[in-house]
């Protein structure tokens, strides 16, 4: 008999309204969602094994969401981490997806219903 773990979501997000809507848009995706202001925190916390983790750049604490993504793909490489943020810049996306982002969002409003569905996506294939 085959089991199956409700995902484990991080979501590192320094914003509490942010946080509120990010919550909102995932409480869909079934699981435990665990919230986070500082990278170091969601370091701390990886032996819950999250599925996915959802991140911004700017977070409050010594290490911002590039630092945070480097640690976590050193020690936890099969975890898809999301960078969601309103960080702008010439080859912002690229940046990320060369240090291991999943993906990256731009925070707007049309974009956390396209965050649902990524984490829906990585979370329904029991992926990890």
């Amino acid at each position: 008999m085959e089991l199956h773990q409700q995902p484990v979501i991080f979501v590192v997000e320094d914003n509490l309204m942010y946080q509120n809507l990010i919550a909102k848009e995932l409480e869909s995706a079934g699981g435990s969602l665990f919230f986070y202001t500082t990278g170091e925190a969601c370091l701390d916390d990886l032996a819950k094994q999250p599925s996915v983790i959802v991140m911004d750049y700017n977070l409050e604490g010594e290490m911002n969401g590039l630092d945070t993504l480097q640690k976590v793909r050193a020690t936890h490489p099969e975890v898809y981490v999301i960078l969601f943020s309103s960080q702008k810049g010439l080859n912002t996306k690229e940046i990320f997806l060369q240090y291991g982002s999943f993906d990256f969002l731009e925070k707007n409003s049309l974009s956390l219903r396209a965050l649902r569905q990524m984490v829906d996506c990585v979370t329904s294939t029991g992926s990890r």
